[in-house]
């Protein structure tokens, strides 16, 4: 999940009135999807683990796909602040880059709203009217795409992706090279009946945009659920290792595949050159 430095400027509704907060942002509208572009085969080598995730959420079959949006509500805090509800957008061309948009807010209408992107392989921030670039932020758009794009097979067998079973419930994704958003190395945790992955976990990432103070962090996906035959969290949870808490929390809805994104990616991409 994006950084929770992107709703910085949401304090200031405290002072409009706590009464509105308390109310469930809307869930935003998803992006029409393409029609079925047809599907591949699983690919033999994939560790056994991982086909199960695949039998369980999508009925062992590899649909094709380039372009995701997800989307849905829930959560944040910042810093020592209440939960304040927020909307929530990302729009992915798969294993390359994506947009996240976030919103805080009041009697349900987005009030303050805020941007995490990598594209152009580069991390930018924009929250309010405040852009921010940064080596940190480079690292940190990797490893956050990779903890949505791996929820979609598409992107397993993307070039330089690599996979490892260490023991019964446990994968690691390696991802390398020129091909892809890379590097990332990342242990995901997953029922051993269902291979539903259950944590998404990296060692080290950036919690400034100079990427001079580092910690690990990771996500939970919980409450799996089956939507007509779509699979989703019903709960994602992003939490620093350092931190006793998680700092926002999500309800998620199915993936819609090959939706438009590219009007999203682009407002990422103005961003960055404003922030050169």
């Amino acid at each position: 999940m994006p950084d929770a430095r992107l709703l910085a400027g949401a304090a200031a509704l405290f002072g409009v009135g706590a009464a509105g907060l308390g109310i469930p942002a809307p869930l935003p509208s998803a992006s029409p999807g393409s029609p079925d572009p047809g599907h591949d085969e699983p690919d033999p080598e994939w560790p056994d683990l991982l086909r199960r995730w695949l039998d369980t959420a999508h009925d062992g079959r590899v649909q094709r796909a380039t372009t995701a949006e997800f989307v849905g509500t829930g959560r944040i805090r910042l810093g020592r602040s209440p939960w304040l509800p927020v909307t929530y957008r990302t729009s992915h061309r798969l294993g390359h880059e994506f947009c996240a948009e976030v919103a805080a807010t009041w009697f349900g209408r987005p009030v303050v709203r805020g941007m995490d992107a990598y594209v152009d392989g580069r991390g930018v921030q924009r929250a309010r009217d405040s852009v921010t670039t940064g080596p940190g932020l480079d690292s940190d758009g990797v490893s956050f795409l990779w903890s949505e794009a791996v929820l979609i097979p598409a992107t397993w067998s993307l070039p330089g992706v690599t996979w490892r079973q260490p023991d019964a419930t446990t994968l690691v994704l390696d991802v390398a090279g020129a091909d892809v958003a890379a590097p990332v190395t990342a242990t995901i945790t997953c029922d051993a009946e269902t291979g539903l992955p259950r944590t998404f976990h990296v060692p080290r990432r950036a919690k400034n945009p100079e990427g001079t103070r580092e910690a690990p962090w990771s996500l939970t996906y919980g409450e799996w659920r089956d939507l007509g035959g779509r699979w989703a969290p019903g709960l994602v949870e992003a939490r620093w290792g350092d931190e006793d808490r998680p700092w926002i929390r999500v309800r998620m809805e199915p993936p819609v595949l090959g939706a438009a994104v590219e009007r999203a990616l682009d407002t990422a991409r103005e961003a960055l050159w404003e922030g050169h």
